[in-house]
């Protein structure tokens, strides 16, 4: 090997160089990277950095599972027995579908109530529910496509889509879910322009941001205009099992049988966002068509191995359980302790599951004024236009996402205390 400081390398170092120490990496990259930001906090499901002040920070920021619940111990003795397994199945390549017992457990609990009972071969298991996202959009997406999505949304989701080349459009929502005569009124539009609308992202279930849950009727009209206008629909439903009284309305999936819809999951909502194994849920058929456009060498045989260890052997079902009624309780402790606070300052309807309150604000209070009023007291969260297509909340007015399922029960109401005053100051200025 030649030495680092020889001649030869020195020469070499210096042609480099010259030849791209001015050169913009921004100018090497393709056409859709050159387009995108980097994604701010929020898309990466992470809280923003809280400014330096003498209070300890409380994030109302991303939605991550609650600390305590986290089954540390149950996953590292799962772990260790797939370890001391005989064999190097766990530590080699694990194919495109992942762990066939994994896939197998993931149906019977995830979609336990679908007419079709389906194993294995209809789960395509994925780098969380965002790779789950981009994998349909790799698969099913055209530089150029439509997805339509909600307005507001998952600011994630559409930075995935985005960076497939889709072209997204939002469509309002009202308290029983996605505008229908909107959303027929948009396509009408984009085929009289000549464009493919090709998917309807959804979050039917404790939607993020708002919370919203999607009634029945709903669903099965728009299940209805889908299938009249051969759209597929990309039913995400990440915080589906997280409901506090009464489960939720079925899936699209299970409303259709699988026909004509993409089902997103993870286990990041009910054990870690860490583990990244999420999946996609639909017919066979349209799973082995995702297949040829997959080139990351497949997810963890370990962790999922590991994970099939952990539903089968420990008490994941009890940990679900565990977690409904403690998210039910952070959410009440919440909005009571704001309550004093909602009427000069804002509007809010309880979700009956997930992880968010969506708060409308009044009076003329602006969300980025109160965020940063807010941060500047320990309280980090983001403002409602993070999760609009267009960073413009148009006729929805301003709003703020609260996150309640990371902080301790004592730190929600502190934060709704920083809140407040944060509210106070930014109508009053002092």
């Amino acid at each position: 090997m030649a030495d680092p400081l020889s001649p030869i390398s020195s020469r070499a170092a210096d042609a480099a160089r010259e030849a791209w120490g001015s050169f913009p990496a921004l100018h090497t990259a393709n056409s859709s990277s050159r387009g995108l930001s980097p994604g701010s906090a929020t898309a990466w499901g992470l809280s923003e950095r809280a400014p330096l002040t003498q209070r300890p920070p409380i994030s109302l920021g991303g939605g991550i599972p609650d600390a305590d619940t986290q089954p540390r111990t149950e996953l590292l003795a799962a772990m260790e027995r797939v370890l001391a397994e005989p064999g190097d199945a766990p530590l080699v390549y694990g194919g495109p579908l992942g762990y066939e017992p994994l896939r197998d457990e993931v149906a019977r609990f995830f979609a336990r109530n679908h007419p079709a009972a389906p194993t294995a071969d209809w789960y395509l298991m994925t780098n969380g529910a965002a790779g789950a996202i981009e994998s349909i959009c790799a698969a099913f997406v055209n530089p150029g496509d439509i997805i339509i999505t909600e307005i507001p949304t998952f600011t994630g989701s559409l930075r995935t889509m985005r960076g497939k080349q889709a072209t997204v459009v939002g469509v309002g929502m009202d308290d029983e879910g996605l505008k229908l005569d909107e959303l027929e009124a948009t396509i009408d539009r984009l085929e009289a322009e000549g464009k493919t609308v090709k998917l309807i992202y959804t979050q039917p279930t404790f939607h993020n941001p708002t919370g919203l849950t999607m009634t029945l009727q709903r669903r099965l009209d728009l299940i209805e205009v889908a299938a009249r206008r051969q759209v597929l629909l990309m039913e995400d439903h990440a915080y589906s099992e997280l409901y506090f009284d009464a489960p939720p309305p079925p899936t699209l999936s299970e409303l259709t049988d699988g026909w004509g819809v993409l089902t997103v999951g993870t286990f990041s909502k009910v054990i870690a966002t860490g583990l990244r194994v999420g999946w996609v849920q639909a017919r066979p058929e349209w799973i082995q068509a995702m297949v040829p456009s997959r080139f990351d060498m497949g997810n963890s045989p370990l962790l999922h191995r590991m994970l099939h260890e952990y539903i089968v052997r420990g008490d994941f079902y009890e940990h679900v359980e565990r977690m409904r009624r403690l998210y039910q309780r952070k959410m009440q402790t919440l909005t009571a302790a704001l309550e004093p606070y909602g009427e000069p300052y804002f509007d809010v309807t309880e979700p009956t599951g997930g992880f968010f309150l969506w708060l409308s604000l009044r009076n003329g209070l602006v969300a980025d004024q109160v965020r940063d009023i807010a941060a500047e007291d320990g309280l980090i969260f983001p403002s409602g236009n993070r999760f609009y297509p267009a960073n413009e909340p148009g006729e929805d007015g301003e709003s703020l996402r609260l996150s309640y399922s990371w902080p301790r029960i004592d730190a929600l109401e502190v934060g709704a205390e920083r809140l407040g005053r944060a509210f106070h100051q930014a109508a009053n200025g002092s």
